[in-house]
C-alpha cells in the first residue's frame, strides 16, 4: 500500500507542474490586460506576471540542465584515467624472476 501511495503522490505532483506550466503558457500570452488595466491592485494582473516569471524560471531551469550536461560530457571526455594494476602475487613475482 505504501508504494501506491507513492505513485499517486508523484503522478498527482507531476500532473500539478504540467497544468501550471500550461496554465502559465496561456496565461503569460494575455499581454493586452497588462496594457489596458489601469487599477493598482488587479488580481488578473498578478496572475498574469506570476506566470510570466514562472515561464522565465522554466526556460532557465531547462538552459541550466542542459548546460551541465554539456559541461558534464565535455569534462568526463577531457581526461580519462588509463587503468593498470599490478599483481604482486607469488606466481607472478616467480615469472618476473625468471624473465
Amino acid at each position: 500500500m505504501n508504494k501506491n501511495v507513492l505513485k499517486t503522490i508523484k503522478v498527482i505532483i507531476i500532473v500539478f507542474i504540467v497544468a501550471t506550466l500550461i496554465f502559465s503558457i496561456v496565461v503569460s500570452q494575455d499581454e493586452h490586460h497588462l496594457e489596458k488595466c489601469h487599477k493598482d491592485e488587479c488580481i488578473y494582473c498578478a496572475i498574469i506576471h506570476i506566470a510570466q516569471n514562472i515561464m522565465i524560471l522554466s526556460i532557465s531551469v531547462v538552459i541550466d540542465i542542459m548546460l551541465g550536461i554539456l559541461i558534464y560530457y565535455f569534462l568526463s571526455r577531457l581526461c580519462k584515467e588509463k587503468e593498470f594494476y599490478e599483481q604482486f602475487s607469488l606466481v607472478f613475482q616467480k615469472v618476473q624472476l625468471n624473465e
